[in-house]
């Protein structure tokens, strides 16, 4: 296996970084429905647990997709 591979690229970092930030605004949204006592208190504990899911199965999926072995 080659190191290239291995590193992540800038682009690779940014958009992660910003896919943790938009988890990290959701939650604090979560917590504001939570205290305010919002109707869609629901709505956004579905989108806190399936968020990270459909993460996964992207990362999942990019790693079935190139392997190259």
């Amino acid at each position: 296996m080659k190191d290239e591979n291995k590193k992540s690229s800038p682009v690779i970092r940014v958009l992660s970084l910003i896919l943790i930030l938009v988890y990290l605004v959701l939650l604090g949204i979560f917590i504001y429905f939570m205290i305010s006592g919002s109707e869609y208190l629901l709505a956004m504990l579905f989108v806190i647990i399936v968020y990270p899911i459909i993460l996964y199965v992207f990362v999942w999926l990019k790693k079935v997709f190139s392997n190259k072995e």
